[in-house]
């Protein structure tokens, strides 16, 4: 198990999650992007990377993860993608960019980190709301 705090573990993770993406995709730029923010923030203010998450990913996208359902989270990209961008985004719109395209040890790679990102942000606020 990875030592530190909720947050430092939750971060870290989608970090590393990012930096996968972007080896993956060097071509996307947005994604790029999104890690530096997301490294720059976690240095600032882990605490807004923690809530954005959730916001972003999470709160709307939980049911879909964990049902590996690569439909619903494509829809709610296009339709999250055309009203407002943040720094997650880039992330889940790979789902309707590039889904198609990938291996299905791509696929199962990015549903586990998801996974595991969700429970860790889950954590990170149940940590949060003790103190």
């Amino acid at each position: 198990m990875a030592s530190g705090s909720p947050l430092s573990q939750f971060c870290n993770t989608l970090i590393r999650f990012f930096e996968e993406l972007k080896e993956t995709f060097p071509e996307e730029r947005e994604i790029r992007l999104a890690l530096e923010t997301i490294q720059n923030a976690k240095k600032i203010n882990p605490g807004l990377v923690r809530d954005m998450f959730y916001e972003h990913v999470t709160s709307p996208l939980r049911d879909a993860i964990v049902k590996e359902d690569d439909q619903a989270i494509s829809a709610f990209a296009r339709g999250k993608i055309s009203q407002q961008f943040n720094e997650i985004l880039p992330a889940i719109s790979i789902f309707d960019k590039h889904w198609a395209t990938l291996s299905d040890d791509n696929h199962q790679i990015i549903w586990k980190y998801l996974k595991v990102l969700i429970v860790l942000n889950q954590k990170a606020r149940d940590a949060k709301n003790q103190y």
